[in-house]
């Protein structure tokens, strides 16, 4: 195969003009501003790391004892967790109607439980049961790879499970014996064997008489269970050892036979979360309090009053801007009416007003009027969407800039709002954005708010589908403005419109189809429908797009995957298609619960296709949901109000699956709370799932722990470079922990002290810890974890997300890539914690110890380091094809991810031969820059150093490394439209390089939609190549192990 053709392949790589001067201060500053950053985070974090009450320290240090909590004892954990209530928590109706609706449905179910079971007490039902890991049945190709990783016999059609199961024996001693098992066995059946096969030489017989007694597999040193029912090769952590060719032990463990075989109890929360209420019924009431919105004919509405606090005596958003001198500035309010992520009307925006417009003075603040100025939209409150939400942006203008902005209309100006940053615009126009603010029009009950609202406006960048937050604290000034008030209460009925409503709507609709017939044929617009069913989540339907996908709406009801797009075709601000839609849905062919997420995207803001998306994810195992918890979490910023679906649907299997998903959703859920958009919310949840989870003192000491290690990591921060590892070991040995422990990292891993010697300070800008700890359940086991503060971990988490469900998108293909999806976990604000993956080291330290940076040229260093841990033909062997797959499977997932800054110190590689990635802080094609020129020009790391393991270019294993790479590079391809779904919806993090959609123009670049396999194969070998033919690759390895 010829591997030195030329590559014709678009270029992403490009080298910028740049001033070099420019480029130069800015690395001599980095030291300098990395300083700054870490004695920001000290200042931020050290107050707040180990506070706790005299209440806590029993709860901490104690042992479990009751599985209900009293409300004290919940309070104290809730307030240590997520702050005092009255700094997070507002006396909203909103807030004690959720409590309210939140415990009267856990009462009602209990109520149901108990009448079925009146002898359970309530511990008992809610009590946790060992926790078993499970996965989905083994998809064909996989099963057979395993089975031929595995063969039981020669001729055996069954793959085999191999178990060192240890237990003891009569003499009171730990010993073990080895059984053989198919893939297919029963997990009890298993245990029965077992137990048959050791009766007369361990310590069970007595037990085995006593009939309130099971026996269960325990994975050895670990809190993961194998029982019940599920085939042995479904479980995690057997699948797991199979796959890796590993010893397989557990352990035999005696349970209450009463632990797993009375009934639990596990609330559903079952509600309805839209109101009611029909027109007609509220029309014909006589003397009612309440009127539907349908009867109304005015245009939507505000007025505005303006910011009574506009420049506080303690700073202002100018001033963090760098500008002291803001005389002759000009502000005005910039007025949308949303819903989701698409204008309902025509943005407005207010008039103009001078900074000597400003009243007030230095000691009680100035503020900014607009004297009830009307701002009036171009839609009708009859058409108005439940789910409309109010978007205003505070903008400022200096003098030099006004005239040119005051000339802009409303549509222009969202145009330069859309493009500009804080400092900068377009046309050398500078706008500033002050502050953003958001609410919606109706509240949860559907109804419509009216009167004074006061709002407090966010330092941030226009972002529409977020609410305001709740406790009314925000970053910069208040905003007030005044809605219409009726004489009764204004209700957005559901149900059937009015006749009117519908006669309306279908005219519409007629006038739509006849103007699509006139341009298109039924021919033409059948073939554009088939195209419009195949677009990528991120293409834009064009208005013929939506008349073509609400004609044959009756025929699509048949194809899940066209649900999106007819939903992408409504107009919903047409209450008549809104009802249709909702009849619709529920007649539609089902979507696969992970196809569902796509609903959950900020765009759908419909509440009741909200929910209809919470229902098809009912269907999802509890392996499935633990992997797409982080965008979970994350749309909650795009839920109008507390009380819907979506929450109750985590509350329900966070309390259903402690350890699989519960865990994951609580750390994702604390993580944030310093986020005061969404500290109400998140706190709220926590406070159930805190009250009704048996494991709430877990969660408080894996608080407690996480809170200590920061501290350690904080003073290591201040201390010299010097005495770094001095200071860390004092501040270890004064640590007080409980006596065992879980980590954030891993649930299924039970601490009991941190091995002070072995721990160490990292040689990385923010100085992360090396830290080891001694396992609860086996002395002689560690775990090893990397504590970083100061580092945003969500990049790293996303990133490990990804590659774990191509890990598995892969093995369902028959393909084992050998990818490691390690441990992370972000426990706060800047602080988490990542997995160290053992017997492995960096390329730069390999390379660095085979002849120093001049090494980084040479084909040698891999080869030889792998050599001297491989010497056994069998060994050798294992660690060829371990590399080979490894590297096939790491230069697909670093191109189709953009990851950057990729270079020797953060590749690394395995003694078995796996070669591995980490640090993930660049992708989507976010590259690092060196001297203002694209440090990173080659689409991934290819080193002729690989090749040479592989026997050179000319090898059949090399031709075969390029096939396996194709290969996975199209199995990828053909689940684009996941990966694509799962990055938009991470839109509302808060990455840095992942803010808009935008970003993720990287994926459909870099994936080739629409392109056949065969021509994507042909591009892949094309990168393959490119990357071999690049030299700056092997400079700046060689650069970056001379710098360090």
């Amino acid at each position: 195969m010829d591997v030195n053709i030329k590559a014709r392949v678009k270029k992403i790589w490009y080298t910028p003009e740049v001033d070099i001067e420019k480029e130069i201060q800015k690395e001599e500053n980095a030291a300098a501003v990395i300083t700054k950053e870490i004695d920001h985070f000290n200042q931020q974090n050290y107050q707040n790391v180990s506070i706790i009450s005299d209440f806590l320290k029993p709860l901490i240090f104690g042992v479990d004892s009751s599985i209900c909590a009293s409300t004290r004892e919940v309070e104290a954990i809730l307030e240590y967790i997520v702050g005092k209530r009255s700094e997070w928590c507002s006396d909203r109706d909103e807030v004690r109607d959720f409590r309210r609706a939140i415990e009267q449905s856990y009462k009602d179910e209990w109520n149901e439980f108990s009448a079925v079971n009146p002898h359970i007490t309530e511990s008992e039902a809610v009590r946790s049961r060992p926790q078993c890991f499970c996965l989905p049945p083994l998809q064909t190709a996989y099963q057979n790879m395993l089975k031929g990783l595995n063969p039981k016999q020669p001729n055996d059609k069954s793959g085999a499970v191999i178990m060192r199961i240890w237990y003891v024996d009569l003499a009171g001693c730990a010993t073990s014996t080895v059984h053989e098992f198919s893939f297919d066995t029963v997990a009890d059946y298993a245990i029965s064997y077992s137990i048959n096969q050791i009766a007369s030489f361990a310590n069970v017989k007595s037990r085995r008489q006593k009939n309130d007694t099971v026996f269960i597999f325990r994975v050895k040193g670990r809190n993961d269970f194998i029982y019940g029912s599920e085939h042995l090769i479904n479980f995690r952590f057997v699948r797991d050892c199979v796959s890796k060719r590993r010893e397989l032990n557990v352990e035999i463990e005696s349970k209450n036979a009463s632990l797993l075989l009375l009934p639990t109890f596990c609330p559903v929360y079952r509600s309805q979360t839209v109101p009611n209420q029909k027109h007609k019924d509220l029309c014909k009431r006589k003397g009612a309090s309440q009127i539907s919105i349908w009867s109304l004919s005015s245009n939507l509405s505000l007025k505005l009053i303006g910011s009574p606090d506009f420049l506080e005596r303690h700073g202002n958003t100018l001033k963090t801007e760098e500008i002291n001198d803001f005389g002759g500035f000009h502000f005005a309010i910039f007025c949308e009416a949303y819903y989701g992520t698409s204008l309902c009307a025509a943005p407005q925006v207010s008039s103009w007003k001078a900074m000597d417009d400003l009243v007030g003075d230095q000691a009680t603040g100035h503020a900014l009027f607009w004297n009830d100025e009307e701002i009036t939209f171009d839609i009708a409150l009859c058409n108005c969407p439940r789910e409309l939400k109010f978007g205003f942006t505070l903008i400022g203008v200096p003098a030099d800039k006004f005239s040119y902005m005051e000339k802009q209309d409303a549509e222009q100006l969202c145009t330069l709002l859309s493009e500009t940053t804080k400092k900068s615009g377009d046309q050398g126009t500078s706008v500033h954005v002050l502050g953003t603010a958001a609410v919606q029009l109706f509240d949860y009950m559907a109804h419509m708010k009216s009167g004074r609202i006061k709002l407090h406006l966010w330092d941030s960048c226009v972002n529409p589908v977020q609410s305001n937050g709740s406790v009314g604290v925000g970053t910069g000034s208040i905003l007030e403005f005044i809605l219409p008030s009726f004489e009764k209460t204004v209700v957005l009925p559901s149900g059937r419109p009015p006749k009117n409503m519908e006669i309306e709507a279908l005219a519409k609709k007629r006038h739509e189809e006849e103007e699509l017939n006139e341009r298109l044929n039924e021919i033409e617009q059948l073939r554009q429908l088939k195209r419009i069913i195949a677009y990528d989540p991120l293409c834009k339907m064009t208005t013929d797009d939506k008349t073509i996908v609400w004609k044959y709406k009756d025929v699509l009801v048949n194809r899940p995957q066209a649900m999106s797009k007819f939903l992408s075709s409504v107009d919903w601000t047409q209450p008549y298609d809104v009802y249709m839609v909702h009849i619709l849905i529920r007649r539609w062919c089902a979507l696969a619960p992970f196809d569902a997420l796509e609903l959950l995207d900020a765009k759908y803001a419909d509440t009741v296709v909200r929910e209809q998306a919470i229902r098809y994810m009912e269907g999802m195992t509890d392996y499935d949901l633990h992997g797409c918890i982080l965008q979970l979490v994350q749309v909650l910023k795009f839920e109008p109000y507390y009380y819907c679906a979506l929450s109750r649907f985590l509350l329900r299997r966070s309390l259903k699956s402690n350890h699989v998903v519960g865990h994951y959703v609580f750390w994702y859920l604390t993580a944030e709370v310093k986020n005061m958009r969404m500290r109400e919310f998140h706190g709220l949840l926590l406070e159930e799932f805190i009250k009704r989870t048996p494991l709430r003192r877990n969660y408080l000491r894996q608080v407690y722990v996480s809170r200590e290690l920061l501290g350690c990591a904080l003073e290591v921060q201040r201390a010299p470079k010097k005495d770094r590892i001095e200071c860390l070991k004092e501040a270890l040995s004064h640590l007080t922990l409980p006596h065992h422990f879980t980590l954030p990292l891993n649930p299924a891993v039970e601490c009991s002290s941190v091995e002070i010697n072995d721990c160490k300070v990292m040689d990385s800008k923010k100085f992360p810890l090396f830290l080891v700890f001694r396992n609860h359940l086996d002395a002689d086991d560690r775990s090893f974890v990397i504590f970083k503060s100061g580092d945003d971990l969500r990049q790293d988490l996303l990133t490990l997300q990804l590659l774990e469900l191509m890990d598995t998108i892969w093995k369902a293909n028959g393909l084992d890539l050998h990818i490691i999806p390690y441990g992370c976990i972000s426990t706060g604000e800047g602080v988490g914690m990542i997995e160290v993956v053992l017997n492995s080291d960096t390329l730069a330290s390999i390379t660095r110890k085979d002849g120093g940076a001049q090494a980084a040229f040479s084909e040698q260093p891999l080869l030889n380091w792998l050599r001297c841990y491989n010497k056994e033909r069998s060994d050798v062997e294992r660690c060829l094809w371990n590399f080979v797959f490894s590297v096939a499977g790491y230069t697909v997932a670093t191109y189709i991810l953009g990851i950057g800054d990729r270079h020797n110190d953060n590749i690394m590689l395995r003694k078995d031969g796996t070669l591995f990635h980490i640090d993930f802080g660049h992708f989507l094609g976010n590259f690092k820059t060196k001297f203002g020129f694209k440090r990173e020009t080659a689409p991934f790391i290819l080193t002729p150093m690989y090749v040479h393991v592989m026997g050179g270019l000319n090898k059949s294993i090399f031709r075969f490394f390029m096939d396996v790479a194709c290969e996975a590079y199209n199995v990828i391809r053909r689940c684009s439209n996941v990966f694509i779904m799962l990055f938009i919806l991470m839109l509302s993090t808060g990455i840095p390089e992942l803010s808009t959609k935008d970003d993720i123009e990287w994926l459909r670049t870099v994936l080739l939609i629409g392109r056949s396999d065969t021509e994507a194969s042909k591009h892949y070998k094309q990168l393959i190549n490119m990357a071999l033919n690049n030299k700056r690759t092997l400079i700046n390895d060689y650069i970056h192990i001379m710098v360090h």
